[in-house]
């Protein structure tokens, strides 16, 4: 949270700030203040529209003083909302400002010199590999061990290894294979996920059989999953894998099913809307918490979530059977239509056509964009160009990287509604962060919020919105 300053005081005002970042936002003849205990982005955007509703037309230069990781962040999002005098001053130590409203300007306190602390090495990240074949826990400690930031603390070949290795161990992630003796690794997860904050990432064949399983271990707080790997894939596996124990480390988040209180169902929805959404690592969990507060009757709806081309079937009909309305897994030439959501099918493109007025989607081989296929950028800027006219509300959930934040800008450029999840909720807070920071996302929502803001967004005019 923040706390304004008073600027009405005709006195010198004096605070002493320690890890507390100061902002002002200086007009021609008076500025709007405020102490920020932490950065939350959602929290900044918040202020700055006070800034815009204060200062309207004028000129208004930003202020920026505290620690170099609040300071640096709200750079990036104030110039993302479009403001472009920007200055910083970086205070690692606790420091003193003087506030002199009468002359709407500030002094600030010299920066201390301290003693350069004595270089540390990085804490290794430690990863316990749980899998039954001792060929794929070969395989997954050659390939960890490559990272000099990686530590295999442990091996187990069962299950009924695993407790007592992570009380022992304090592993920061875990690998878990789907299928061993004793239990699955959906069990196991079920059984200790609960007890121990330990990020699962999930093994898996990639098969038709093993979706709905990987689908469950998600919804039972995995993190994510990987391709099992041989020894032909895995310099195409490796960089991957490290890239998801490194996502998974620093996030140190599990999806669960506990909701937020007070979360509001979706009543109804301007059905002449369009509803576009992207998300990547912890998606699938998100979704489903948007989706089942809709109501029977919903606008269309496509969705591309970063998946493998086996699961996203499961995935379509995992979703199917909780919602009122249907969702399947898009077929090339697929009409959009109202009651509908269409999933991208995993390993192709999906992007939105008008053929003589009537909105299909085509599912195509095209090229990776941003890495992914199905990419959200792909579809997002397909939708810029077939819909015209139509009212589109763009979602941009959880997930690493930045696929789907340009496409986000160029929708709400052509007068599409925005909304991202906001950091709390998120498992990676990642492609929401980029729409965020580069000024594409017009609401920032708890994913609980999500489907209330959708509805809300769907009766609102484009006009009204920008």
């Amino acid at each position: 949270m923040y706390r304004e300053i008073n600027s009405t005081l005709s006195s010198e005002q004096y605070f002493k700030l320690d890890k507390q970042m100061f902002v002002m936002a200086k007009g021609q003849k008076e500025s709007l203040c405020a102490i920020f205990d932490n950065f939350k982005s959602d929290v900044l955007l918040s202020f700055i529209e006070k800034v815009r509703t204060k200062f309207e037309s004028q000129s208004v230069e930003f202020k920026l003083l505290g620690p170099s990781s609040l300071v640096n962040g709200a750079s990036r999002v104030i110039s993302g909302t479009g403001f472009r005098e920007i200055k910083t001053v970086v205070r690692n130590q606790s420091f003193e400002v003087f506030y002199l409203a009468d002359q709407n300007r500030l002094r600030v306190s010299k920066a201390e010199v301290v003693a350069e602390p004595v270089s540390r090495e990085k804490k290794k990240i430690k990863v316990l590999i749980v899998d039954d074949s001792k060929t794929i826990r070969n395989l997954l400690n050659k390939m960890l061990s490559s990272d000099p930031m990686i530590e295999i603390c442990a091996e187990a070949s069962k299950p009924s290894e695993v407790e007592s290795l992570i009380k022992h161990h304090q592993p920061d992630v875990m690998t878990l294979d789907i299928h061993m003796p004793e239990m699955t690794g959906v069990e196991l997860l079920k059984k200790i996920g609960h007890k121990y904050n330990v990020p699962a990432i999930m093994v898996t064949s990639i098969s038709m059989e093993e979706g709905p399983l990987v689908l469950e271990a998600l919804e039972n707080g995995a993190f994510d999953y990987i391709q099992k790997p041989d020894m032909k894939d895995i310099s195409i596996v490796r960089p991957v894998l490290l890239e998801k124990i490194k996502e998974a480390a620093e996030s140190s988040k599990t999806i669960t099913n506990i909701n937020k209180l007070g979360a509001k169902v979706v009543k109804d929805f301007n059905m002449d809307s369009l509803i576009v959404l992207g998300s990547s690592t912890g998606g699938t969990n998100a979704i489903k918490d948007i989706l089942v507060k809709f109501p029977k009757n919903i606008p269309p709806m496509l969705i591309v979530q970063h998946i493998p081309p086996v699961f996203s079937k499961a995935f379509a009909d995992r979703m199917n059977s909780l919602c009122p309305f249907t969702v399947v897994e898009a077929k090339n030439g697929d009409i959009l239509e109202k009651n509908k959501v269409l999933v991208a099918p995993g390993g192709t493109q999906m992007k939105l056509v008008n053929q003589a007025g009537v909105l299909k989607v085509e599912i195509n081989d095209d090229a990776p964009v941003n890495r992914f296929k199905p990419s959200v950028d792909y579809m997002f800027n397909s939708v810029v160009d077939a819909c015209k006219k139509k009212h589109v509300i763009s979602v941009i959930l959880t997930g690493m990287g930045k696929d789907g934040a340009r496409g986000m800008l160029n929708l709400k450029n052509a007068g599409a509604l925005t909304i991202a999840q906001d950091e709390e909720s998120s498992v990676v807070y990642g492609m929401p962060r980029e729409a965020v920071e580069i000024g594409a996302a017009m609401a920032v929502e708890h994913k609980d919020d999500i489907a209330a803001k959708i509805g809300e967004f769907s009766w609102q005019s484009d006009k009204a919105a920008s």
